[in-house]
């Protein structure tokens, strides 16, 4: 059946109590799986963004980015694959505090800390691309993932504010 044929929709007729949109739907027409789910959704949204695709796209904007380009390629000596690695375990909601990588760590710190330069540009830029990448769920899901696996490691580490010196100096990164 294409789109410009017509065909009796059996829930608008007198077929049954039983016959519902997912039958009619299922019979001839494939429109990929979870369609006819009973969860009252139109349109399911995916809970869990695929993580290999959001890591690429972040690190591109980042390397388009000047400051944030030479900051990450200074905090990860260059190697921008392990910039795509690290993203990937931080934006994997599994993640733990414990066992985070240097690098990993400091992404986290920039992403939440706002300290200096660079944590002033970097938040709200990281947080403008995930709103654009993402539907807003899986950022307020992302960031609260985050911002707990930097609160967890501020506790462990000993430290719940700015850095010291950070105040007095005015330079913290």
């Amino acid at each position: 059946m294409n789109m410009m044929q017509f065909k009796p929709f059996g829930a608008f007729y007198d077929t049954g109590h039983d016959t519902g949109c997912h039958e009619a739907v299922s019979s001839e027409l494939n429109l990929g799986a979870g369609v006819g789910a009973d969860d009252g959704d139109i349109m399911p949204q995916q809970m869990v963004p695929d993580l290999d695709v959001l890591a690429s796209a972040l690190v591109a904007a980042f390397r388009a980015h000047s400051h944030i380009n030479n900051v990450m390629t200074h905090i990860s000596g260059a190697r921008w694959d392990d910039i795509e690695r690290a993203l990937h375990v931080i934006l994997n909601s599994v993640a733990v505090p414990f066992g985070l990588s240097r690098l990993e760590a400091n992404i986290i710190d920039l992403i939440c800390a706002e300290r200096g330069v660079t944590g002033r540009i970097f938040k709200p830029y990281f947080e403008m691309l995930l709103t654009r990448l993402l539907p807003p769920v899986q950022v307020a899901h992302l960031q609260a993932h985050i911002l707990s696996l930097h609160e967890v490691a501020q506790m462990r580490d000993g430290r719940s504010g700015p850095a010291p010196g950070a105040i007095k100096t005015g330079v913290a990164r």
